[in-house]
């Protein structure tokens, strides 16, 4: 007789599955600023407490990108991504560009022609989507980074994220010469490589949630005091020149990069254990960014819906502009959720379940003559014994169900 071993997989606890969902916000609340119809950039525009407050909203966006991309090492830091969830990766980006394509063409909004329809079958372009462009490569090289930050260990993996953060992000900062950045592949390479050091290190290391907080608050407040400066700056005319205060903010500021680091050091430490309905609606929070920055949807979504410069000069602009950021979150999220149910019946007979990961296992031990047997049966089908014992399954049991 058979005995039969059921290993589950534990799950995934829900600290940095909420560190995902806040990463994501503030991406939301970013794009709410910079596509809003209002001039966040001007050196020109007249200033106003709500204006100043619209250019804060922008301040979390790559704060939020770059604490996405920190999760990401963390959990492939340990682990091959499978080819698989690059297709998947590929499927879902597809489908959200068609059927916006689609959507939109059919309703009238957006103007149909052939290129366009073509380009949809392109959907992982950095004209498309940067984020997942750059997303997309960085999934594809985690296993090679992943070699390489293991042939390094610990000490000197530490050494080389100082340095290269000093070139790459405190020095841009400083001097504000934002050519001296390199890629954006390159940076996700590094918050990856950050990710993969955090994981170890934070096993042996336990750090302040307080002091977190303080030292994420203490940057934001100095990306915050620096932008008033140069608003005030850019207008009286002084001898320091124009001042690009998004240089203070963007993706590879140190101090949005402290701010990401803080943050997730903040969750990783949160005891709140597994929460199904978290993960759950965390795995909507790419799907968010696929709706809402869609290159079709956004600017429809920004200027057709919502009339954010209507509202600049009102007393309960704040307000506003957080129920419009909330709703837009939670709908989307909601989309994705409903989305993901409609995409899986529809491919998981032939698709999906290649893609999804095999996180359960089951062992089984065997006499001589049947294992005998089952390795025989797979030689003369030229599979596995693991595909033979998993077609096995499928025709005496899957198919009668």
């Amino acid at each position: 007789m058979t005995d039969a071993k059921y290993v589950k997989k534990a799950p995934r606890q829900s600290n940095l599955e909420l560190s995902r969902i806040l990463a994501m916000y503030l991406i939301v609340m970013h794009h709410f600023s910079v596509h809003g119809g209002v001039s966040i950039w001007s050196g020109s525009a007249p200033l106003s407490f709500n204006f100043y407050l619209d250019q804060l909203l922008s301040t979390g966006g790559k704060i939020g990108v770059n604490l996405f991309v920190l999760i990401t090492g963390y959990f492939l830091a340990k682990k091959f991504s499978k080819f698989s969830s690059l297709i998947y990766l590929w499927i879902k980006t597809f489908s959200y560009v068609i059927v916006f394509f689609l959507l939109f063409c059919a309703l009238g909004l957006h103007p149909f022609n052939w290129s366009s329809l073509i380009s949809c079958f392109f959907p992982i372009r950095n004209d498309f989507y940067w984020f997942v462009s750059a997303y997309f490569l960085l999934i594809l090289l985690s296993p090679f980074i992943t070699i390489g930050i293991k042939a390094l260990g610990q000490r000197k993996l530490f050494t080389f994220l100082l340095i290269f953060g000093f070139f790459w992000s405190v020095i841009p900062t400083l001097t504000t010469k934002p050519e001296y950045y390199g890629s954006t592949l390159f940076w996700f390479v590094y918050l990856f490589s950050w990710g993969a050091f955090l994981r170890d290190y934070l096993e042996r290391k336990i750090f302040s949630q307080s002091l977190c907080l303080s030292v994420c608050g203490a940057s934001w407040g100095i990306i915050a005091i620096i932008i008033a400066l140069a608003d005030w700056n850019n207008r009286v005319g002084t001898f320091i020149g124009y001042i690009d205060w998004f240089t203070f903010a963007n993706l590879y500021s140190v101090f949005s990069l402290i701010c990401a680091l803080s943050l997730f050091v903040f969750f990783k430490q949160m005891q709140i254990g597994y929460k199904p309905w978290i993960n759950k609606f965390a795995a909507a929070m790419f799907g968010v960014y696929l709706i809402h920055e869609n290159p079709i949807v956004y600017p429809w979504l920004w200027s057709k819906v919502f009339h954010v410069p209507e509202y600049l000069g009102s007393s309960w602009f704040i307000l506003y502009a957080l129920a419009v950021i909330t709703i837009v979150f939670f709908i989307c999220a909601i989309l994705d959720l409903i989305w993901e149910k409609v995409l899986q019946s529809g491919y998981q007979k032939y698709f999906f379940p290649r893609l999804q990961p095999l996180d359960k296992r089951v062992t089984i031990r065997l006499n001589e003559e049947e294992f005998t047997i089952l390795v025989e049966y797979a030689q003369n089908h030229d599979i596995t014994v693991t595909q033979a014992v998993k077609s096995c399954i499928q025709e005496k049991i899957l198919n009668r169900c």
